[in-house]
C-alpha cells in the first residue's frame, strides 16, 4: 500500500511542473545557503586555527603590555632581560620549557651576494614550540647557547638564493662581518592554505636563527628581549602559571602608575577558545539569516499543498468514497511534502557543494563541508517538509466525501 500511495504521490507532483520547480526552488535556495554559510565558518576557523597548530593549549606568551600601552601613551615599554629569564626559570613552578625570542633584520652576505635577511636569537627550547622539519644538518645545541658558538639553522629560501647548486650545511654566511657556519637547513614551508594570517615566505623560509647569546653580542642587545615562550605544566595551571609570571615581572620592573603591569601573558587556550566563539557566532549568526529563507520556503510549501488540496478536492471524495482511509490520504500528502523537501535538499546539498569549490577557487577561501552539515541539512529538509506538508495532509484527509464530490 505505502508503494502505491509513493507511486500516486511521485505522479501528483509531476502533474504540475512548473509548481513543482517554483516549491523546489525554494528549498533548494534555502538549504544551499545555509550549508554554504556553515562550510565557510568552518573554513574561516581553519585559516585562523592553523596559525596556532605549531602551539600547544598550554602555550603561553609573554610580552609588553601593548593594551594599555594603546590606552596611555605616556607608559614607557620596557623589555625583559637576563634577570627576568633566570627568576622564570627559578620561581615558575607552573611553567616549563622556557624560551627567550627576538630578532632584528641585518644584511648577510656570501662571497659577493649579500641580502637583508631576519635574524632570530633563540634557545633550545624554542624548537618546543615550532612545527618544523630539517632540509639537512641538526639543530643548535645547549651548548653553542652558552657558549656563544657561530652556528645557525637558515630556512630553505636562504640556501636556494646563496647555494643553489651545493649543500649549504658547513658552509659559512657572514653578518656585521662575523662568519656563521650553517648547521642545519629547514625544509620549505608552504601556505597550508591560499589565504592565511601569517607568511612562511617571510617568517619561516627566509629566517636565520641563531643562539640568543650570540644574537645579543653581534646586535648589542645587552641581555634585552621583547618575548618570552613558555607552557603551563598542565592546562589547569595555566591561571597560576600567568599570575605567577606576572608577579615576577612586577617584582623585578614595578607597575605603571603603581597599578598597572607592564607585561601582559597570553595564552594559547584562551585565543583558541575566543576564535572558535567569535567564528561560531557569526557563522551561527549568518546561517540564521540564510535559515530565513528555509522558512519563507516552508510556508510556501504550506501554500501551494494548500491549494493542491482544493483543487484535488473532487479527486479526494471519489478516492474516499471507494474505501481510500483517512490515514492513506493523509500519508499521501505527506509523501508529496517529503518528496519535494527531500529532493530540494539533495539539490541543495550537490549546489552548495559547487559553490564551496567556486568559492574556493575563485576567493581563495577553504570551504570545509562536514559530512554532518550534510547529513544535518538532509534532515533539515525533510522536517521542513514535514512540519509545512502536515497540516494540508491532515485537511485533506478530514474532507467529507459527499461534499467534495460536490465542490466544484
Amino acid at each position: 500500500m505505502i508503494k502505491l500511495l509513493f507511486v500516486e504521490a511521485i505522479f501528483a507532483i509531476s502533474t504540475n511542473k512548473s509548481r513543482t520547480l517554483l516549491t523546489l526552488l525554494g528549498i533548494v535556495i534555502g538549504i544551499a545557503s545555509v550549508i554554504t554559510v556553515l562550510a565557510a565558518g568552518e573554513g574561516g576557523k581553519s585559516i585562523i586555527l592553523k596559525e596556532f597548530e605549531g602551539l600547544s593549549p598550554t602555550t603561553l606568551i609573554i610580552m609588553p603590555n601593548w593594551q594599555d600601552r594603546s590606552l596611555n601613551s605616556s607608559f614607557r615599554i620596557e623589555s625583559m632581560n637576563e634577570r627576568d629569564l633566570k627568576d622564570l626559570e627559578k620561581f615558575g613552578t607552573h611553567i616549563i620549557s622556557i624560551a627567550p625570542i627576538t630578532s632584528m633584520s641585518a644584511i648577510i652576505r656570501v662571497g659577493d651576494m649579500e641580502k637583508q635577511i631576519t635574524v632570530a636569537g633563540t634557545n633550545s627550547n624554542y624548537i618546543d614550540f615550532v612545527e618544523y622539519e630539517l632540509e639537512s644538518g641538526r639543530i643548535l645545541t645547549d651548548e653553542e647557547i652558552t657558549y656563544q658558538e657561530k652556528a645557525a639553522v637558515v630556512g630553505y629560501t636562504i640556501k636556494e638564493e646563496f647555494f643553489p647548486d651545493t649543500k649549504a650545511t658547513g658552509k659559512y654566511i657572514t653578518v656585521f662581518g662575523v662568519p656563521i657556519k650553517i648547521i642545519g637547513v629547514l625544509k620549505r614551508k608552504e601556505k597550508t592554505d591560499t589565504i592565511s594570517i601569517s607568511n612562511p615566505d617571510d617568517e619561516y623560509n627566509n629566517v636565520i636563527v641563531v643562539p640568543i647569546s650570540l644574537f645579543q653580542r653581534l646586535f648589542g642587545q645587552d641581555g634585552k628581549f621583547r618575548e618570552i615562550l613558555c607552557r603551563a605544566i598542565t592546562i589547569s595551571d595555566i591561571p597560576e602559571a600567568k599570575q605567577e609570571i606576572l608577579k615576577i615581572l612586577n617584582r623585578n620592573h614595578g607597575k605603571w602608575d603603581d597599578r598597572v603591569s607592564k607585561f601582559m601573558v597570553i595564552g594559547m587556550k584562551e585565543q583558541i577558545d575566543m576564535i572558535n566563539k567569535v567564528v561560531g557566532t557569526v557563522t551561527i549568526g549568518v546561517a540564521v539569516l540564510a535559515g530565513i529563507a528555509l522558512l519563507v520556503a516552508a510556508i510556501g510549501i504550506m501554500n501551494i499543498m494548500l491549494v493542491s488540496v482544493k483543487e484535488r478536492t473532487k479527486e479526494i471524495g471519489i478516492r474516499k468514497a471507494i474505501g481510500a482511509k483517512v490515514w492513506q490520504i493523509r500519508t499521501q500528502f505527506l509523501i508529496e511534502t517529503l518528496l519535494l523537501c527531500g529532493g530540494g535538499g539533495l539539490m541543495g546539498l550537490g549546489i552548495a557543494f559547487t559553490a564551496s569549490k567556486l568559492i574556493a577557487h575563485f576567493a581563495k577561501w577553504p570551504v570545509i563541508i562536514n559530512p554532518g552539515t550534510a547529513v544535518f541539512a538532509v534532515m533539515l529538509s525533510l522536517v521542513t517538509g514535514l512540519l509545512s506538508g502536515y497540516y494540508p495532509a491532515v485537511r485533506a484527509s478530514r474532507l467529507i466525501p459527499h461534499e467534495a464530490l460536490r465542490y466544484e
